[in-house]
């Protein structure tokens, strides 16, 4: 009886837990990042936060989307740091179809976790680059032909070396750590190379080709990888994306951050100062130049910038400013628009960084300053050329009536205005002479020319 009895309690307090309703497990979050545009201090800042978010969030892993044409070397090593001491899984996707992780944006690629890219995108090309100054040969061979002198070797040439040197040890690591292609990431900052997202797949430069976002993370879900020293299994499918958009200071500092920006804000600032001072009391002109120019200053000083190009442009506008004052039939403003073109080609020329001004851009911004230096020539010249419409001067060639007559001097009315005047002979009241000019309080007239 007493067993019997047992039973029952215990079917039935199976039978009420069954019924209590259990919370549904929590789905898993994967916080989402952009890289998009130049490498700079504004987008390391946003990932290496983003990382520091994921962790401390409890995130299933932190996605990287990537569509970089490269930037400086100091802001992907700080992201690169950020991403090798990750205690949360980083997976780095190139997307979408179009997009390309260039340069600084290879070494970002290459150090996560899990590496992926869209169907139709790029990765390659992280030579360093400088116009001047040589960063090592990209298609040269060192075990080929004579050994070089050191001591022929130019400042410039040295510092390409070891600029070059540092780089492949660097990107060397970063493959090795990652159990990636190391063959072809010497290649990618050696010889410039760069491959299709399939090609990478193929040379195991990265794990996976998605579409989209959620392809990926429905792909990646069940992969092994090593977080911290340690294995750990993605669970991703169905996963929360929460994206972790950048703070106002981040997106301020990397829009300053785009080269192409800072060459149109140099540019047009200067250009609304010239316009400003050639034209007083306009204040709209010299007010835009002058925050143009500031913000200019603030992105320069996140930059690092070439003196030369920056000199190169004031050259350009000095060209402008002598069309004016000298008259050199268009002659000084294009030669101002030729340097400000160039100086803008030359104004990041600075090694270790890979961002340069847009064609375009340079090609824009040079022939607004040649339009804006010939039209102001022109506008000038032609007030020059003006007859004076106000003051004494402008009395010239008006015409006089004799009020009070007599040999050689008398009284005239101009314009309504009586006026002391000297003449050559003599005039009678009612006679119409011209002014020829204002002698003091005395003005000079004579006859009328015959019809």
């Amino acid at each position: 009886m007493l067993r019997h009895l047992a039973s029952t309690v215990l079917l039935a307090a199976l039978l009420v837990l069954l019924a209590v309703p259990t919370p549904a497990a929590r789905a898993a979050e994967v916080l989402r990042a952009d890289l998009d545009g130049s490498v700079d201090p504004g987008s390391a800042a946003h990932l290496v936060e983003a990382v520091a978010e994921a962790e401390r969030s409890g995130a299933e892993a932190l996605l990287v989307v990537v569509d970089t044409p490269g930037g400086l070397v100091t802001s992907a090593r700080a992201i690169v740091q950020a991403e090798l001491a990750a205690k949360v899984p980083v997976i780095v996707w190139v997307g979408p179809a179009g997009a390309r992780a260039g340069s600084a944006g290879v070494f970002v690629t290459l150090a996560a976790h899990l590496a992926a890219m869209a169907p139709g995108t790029t990765i390659g090309a992280a030579h360093p680059v400088s116009l001047f100054g040589g960063l090592g040969d990209p298609g040269g061979d060192p075990g080929q032909g004579e050994a070089p002198d050191a001591g022929s070797k130019s400042g410039d040439e040295v510092m390409g070396e070891k600029i070059l040197n540092d780089t492949l040890a660097w990107v060397r690591a970063i493959a090795e750590e990652r159990g990636r292609d190391v063959a072809w990431a010497e290649s990618a900052v050696r010889d410039s190379a760069a491959i299709t997202a399939r090609e990478a797949l193929e040379q195991g430069v990265i794990d996976l080709l998605a579409p989209d976002p959620d392809a990926l993370l429905a792909a990646a879900d069940g992969r092994v990888v090593q977080v911290d020293g340690r294995a750990r299994t993605l669970r991703t499918r169905g996963a929360t994306i929460r994206p972790f958009p950048m703070s106002g200071r981040q997106r301020l500092v990397h829009l300053l951050g785009d080269p192409n920006l800072l060459f149109a804000f140099i540019g047009l600032g200067l250009l609304g100062l010239y316009v400003e001072f050639h034209n007083p009391g306009l204040i709209v002109p010299g007010l835009v130049g002058g925050a143009l120019l500031v913000a200019a200053a603030v992105g320069l000083s996140i930059l690092p910038f070439n003196a030369g190009g920056l000199l190169l442009i004031l050259v350009g506008f000095a060209g402008i400013a002598l069309e004016v004052w000298v008259g050199g039939k268009g002659l000084f403003a294009v030669i101002g628009g030729l340097c400000v073109a160039g100086g803008g080609a030359l104004l990041f020329d600075v090694a270790g960084m890979d961002l340069r001004v847009d064609p375009t851009a340079l090609l824009s911004l040079g022939a607004l300053v040649v339009l804006a230096g010939v039209l102001v020539g022109w506008l000038v010249g032609r007030a020059h050329r003006r007859r004076v419409a106000t003051g004494r001067e402008a009395m010239a060639g008006l015409e006089a009536r004799v009020v009070e007559g007599g040999e050689g001097a008398g009284w005239v009315l101009v314009e309504g205005e009586r006026w002391r005047a000297r003449w050559s002979g003599r005039h009678e009241p009612g006679d119409t002479l011209r002014v020829v000019a204002v002698r003091g309080l005395e003005l000079e007239v004579e006859p009328l020319p015959s019809p």
